[in-house]
């Protein structure tokens, strides 16, 4: 049985996209997805996905990490396709454009106007990364079931729906075995 979820609304980004999890495509190995998926186009690995959760304790949630050095071995990389838009307090796209020029500094701005020509060339781009809010009580969180925390691709969200793509692939960074409690 899946489970809904709801996208954390602690971020700039995170604040004005609505992201629903549709159907699980794949589950990828860990030690596999850890290699091959860039973070920022340039880093990967364990150690910088690590980084990535640190961030979200830090800034999103405002807890303190307990690193568990059997994490790797309790997780799952789940490969969802999902459904992306603008949240419900954005009424149009035109509103969406506005309030992220706002909000976003004009590297940023650039930033994801250069990604969404590339999505628009077809350039295939990595899907961006979410962790669930039980693996992140697995690491001594104090939160919510059900949540989702982004931990990589904002822009590439951003540049998604500026694009009018209602359907992507995201990754999800879940317990094993979630699905079946």
């Amino acid at each position: 049985m899946d489970r809904k979820f709801n996208l954390n609304n602690r971020g700039n980004t995170e604040s004005m996209i609505s992201l629903e999890l549709l159907d699980i495509l794949d589950v990828i190995d860990v030690n596999i997805f850890s290699k091959n998926y860039k973070i920022s186009n340039f880093f990967r690995g364990k150690f910088f996905i690590k980084r990535l959760i640190k961030k979200v304790f830090k800034y999103k949630i405002q807890q303190s990490m307990n690193w568990n050095d059997d994490f790797w071995n309790n997780i799952e990389i789940l490969n969802y396709k999902a459904a992306i838009n603008f949240s419900e307090r954005i009424d149009n796209l035109t509103e969406f454009e506005n309030e992220f020029l706002k909000n976003f500094s004009s590297k940023r701005i650039k930033n994801i106007y250069k990604i969404k020509k590339m999505i628009n060339n077809n350039i295939q781009l990595d899907s961006p990364l979410f962790i669930s809010s039980n693996s992140l009580n697995l690491l001594g969180s104090k939160i919510s079931k059900n949540n989702l925390y982004m931990l990589d691709g904002s822009r590439r969200c951003i540049a998604y729906i500026l694009n009018d793509i209602s359907e992507i692939q995201v990754y999800v960074i879940m317990l094993k075995n979630y699905n079946n409690e």
